[in-house]
């Protein structure tokens, strides 16, 4: 989107407050305190408009990471994972409001929270490889070369004076 990769940027709300909104839901359940009685879902709200940006950003990201030969198949999964997550977040988020106002209720809406939490976390652990293993994160050498200062170039030779390596001598071999 214009240019920007937005997705490892906005990936990280809906894995942070997904997990929090439902520990916030899981301790409001156990203690009945009322300063906690919101938390659980205003968090979860906010972390299904977190997982709908990072759904959005991830798809415009999937063109680049399938040029980078990412395996699709592991794409697709993570894709998968996504809306299935965006859908438990949905329907935990509505769920909470709904049974924190009439105070009823409250384990189902705990354990969704918890269900929700848990299919972030999985789409997140589907991603992770993504980038860690398939190289998704890699800056593609064409889109280095146009963007980057010098890319492409050879690294310069020149060094400062003083630094330069004697003929057959090795670099950790200078006192």
């Amino acid at each position: 989107m214009f240019g920007l990769e937005l997705h490892p940027a906005v990936v990280h709300f809906p894995i942070a407050l997904g997990a929090v909104g439902a520990l916030a839901a899981v301790v409001y359940l156990l203690l009945r305190k009322e300063w906690l009685r919101w938390f659980a879902p205003i968090l979860l709200t906010i972390a299904l408009l977190g997982a709908v940006a990072a759904y959005f950003s991830g798809q415009s990201a999937e063109d680049r990471a399938e040029a980078l030969k990412v395996p699709e198949a592991a794409i697709e999964e993570h894709e998968e994972g996504s809306l299935y997550a965006m859908g438990a977040l949905a329907l935990a988020a509505l769920l909470s409001w709904a049974t924190h106002a009439k105070r009823r209720g409250l384990w189902i809406s705990t354990l969704i929270a918890v269900v929700a939490a848990a299919a972030v976390l999985r789409t997140a652990h589907l991603g992770g490889p993504l980038v860690f293993v398939h190289g998704a994160g890699r800056v593609s050498a064409a889109a280095a070369a146009g963007k980057a200062p010098g890319a492409g170039e050879a690294p310069a030779t020149d060094e400062a004076p003083g630094n330069a390596e004697e003929p057959g001598e090795k670099a950790g071999d200078r006192d």
